[in-house]
């Protein structure tokens, strides 16, 4: 089987001492099975250090949650690229649901940060998909070709040089944290239609890699992996309890 990439966002949770007992356990637990994947985490970008410490010389690759659109300056309260650069911070998400629906953040701020982090050779995890509404108007297709396009588009330029510090991830939002999972038909038709609107692009493109994200769990993640055209998978809180997300490494 080719190699995938299971990534688990902590999001806004834990406690250093939680968030240490996590990391442990998730070493400890992929020693013992040998899982060739590889393996991206995403804590509170508070915790950064100590989990860095115990995961150097180890398979596990560190993510940050966020990144400021702006270079190093007077913005209070941000963590720039270069600051992530240094604490050797491998991948980032940006555009995640969250950050556009909560936060809302626009298509120009993600831009930016895109920016930042390829300035500074951070992998990006640029997160794509549609609402309840969208989903249910059939207009799933619309919203992920306009949210590419605008992507590459805003970014095109540096992503035509460095297409493979890009990752994808289709998170639809109403799949996020409600138990709700596309079916494997509906998957297969929309990462079929992300990998070919990314070709017709640019065929340079190719090289990008699409994770799956949305109530994943060990009882679906082997079935979910199945979708064609999927390279791994964007897991939430089942990431958050070691077996669970050792058990979804495993399954696949």
């Amino acid at each position: 089987m080719t190699k995938k990439i299971i990534a688990g966002n902590w999001k806004q949770n834990g406690t250093l001492k939680s968030s240490v007992r996590l990391t442990k356990s998730i070493i400890s637990a992929l020693d013992k099975k040998r899982c060739k994947h590889e393996i991206i985490i995403f804590p509170p970008s508070i915790y950064f250090l100590p989990i860095q410490d115990l995961i150097t010389k180890k398979k596990i690759k560190l993510g940050s949650q966020n990144v400021s659109a702006y270079a190093n300056g007077a913005f209070t309260g941000e963590i720039s690229a270069t600051m992530l650069r240094d604490l050797k911070v491998n991948y980032c998400l940006v555009g995640h649901s969250e950050r556009r629906h909560v936060i809302n953040e626009t298509e120009s701020i993600l831009s930016h940060k895109v920016t930042r982090l390829l300035e500074n050779n951070i992998n990006i995890v640029y997160c794509i998909g549609e609402t309840l509404k969208e989903y249910k108007a059939k207009k799933t297709k619309i919203i992920l070709r306009q949210q590419i396009q605008r992507f590459i588009k805003s970014n095109e330029n540096n992503l035509r040089i460095k297409p493979k510090r890009i990752i994808l991830a289709y998170e639809p939002v109403w799949a996020i944290g409600t138990g709700l999972v596309p079916t494997i038909y509906e998957l297969n038709k929309i990462f079929s239609f992300i990998r070919a609107t990314l070709n017709k692009l640019d065929n340079r493109y190719s090289s990008i890699k699409i994770l799956y994200g949305g109530s994943v769990t060990p009882d679906n993640a082997s079935k979910l992996m199945e979708t064609n055209h999927m390279d791994g998978l964007l897991i939430g809180g089942s990431s958050l309890i070691s077996k669970k997300f050792i058990d979804i490494c495993s399954t696949i």
